[in-house]
């Protein structure tokens, strides 16, 4: 294993990769360790009250993905902890059906949408490896960037428009093309 240390001030765990460095956030090693320990009905790998912030709990994130890749479900889709439900069963619609969709990301307890422009429009694949995380991948190219499945907050058929998927909470921004104030105060002054 690589040497691992706590970052407490910024919530993370901090991975010496040997030539660099990776992170991985206490609440992140957390939730999907518990996910994992739900979806193989292992209660053995959730974190348990001392966990949090631990080496220890750094370890049972680790032993959880672990036992993830030697169980069949490493053959699945894998949608991070917090995700609808709902959206994750879309998503893998259009990977199936190799659909082009645009991707609506935000905050869903607020319904505001990010306004993200790019990463947004292409077709729905997943990576390897054990956890097989659904990807963004845009026309022309192999790959593609991993999508943040809890923050979907829409999912649109890129060819009619529709809404594949509608997270409740989810609200349009109110946007509209005007010139700036900073441009009509100089314009008023000369």
């Amino acid at each position: 294993m690589n040497k691992v240390s706590t970052n407490t001030e910024q919530q993370r765990y901090v991975v010496d990769c040997g030539v660099g460095y990776s992170c991985l956030g206490f609440a992140n090693a957390r939730d999907h360790a518990n996910q994992i320990a739900h979806k193989l009905g292992r209660p053995d790998l959730a974190f348990a009250e001392g966990d949090y912030a631990t080496i220890a709990g750094y370890e049972k994130y680790c032993n959880a993905v672990e036992a993830w890749s030697r169980s069949p479900l490493t053959r699945t889709t894998y949608f991070d902890p917090g995700t609808d439900a709902k959206a994750a069963k879309i998503l893998e619609s259009c990977r199936t059906h190799e659909r082009k969709v645009r991707l609506i990301l935000g905050d869903t307890r607020t319904g505001e949408p990010w306004l993200e422009e790019h990463d947004v429009v292409g077709r729905i694949s997943r990576s390897t490896g054990s956890l097989k995380v659904p990807l963004l991948i845009e026309a022309g190219e192999c790959g593609g960037a991993a999508i943040l499945c809890a923050c979907l907050l829409a999912i649109i058929d890129w060819r009619s428009g529709d809404f594949l998927y509608r997270h409740a909470a989810y609200r349009e921004a109110d946007l509209s093309i005007g010139q700036c104030r900073q441009a009509l105060g100089r314009s008023a002054a000369q």
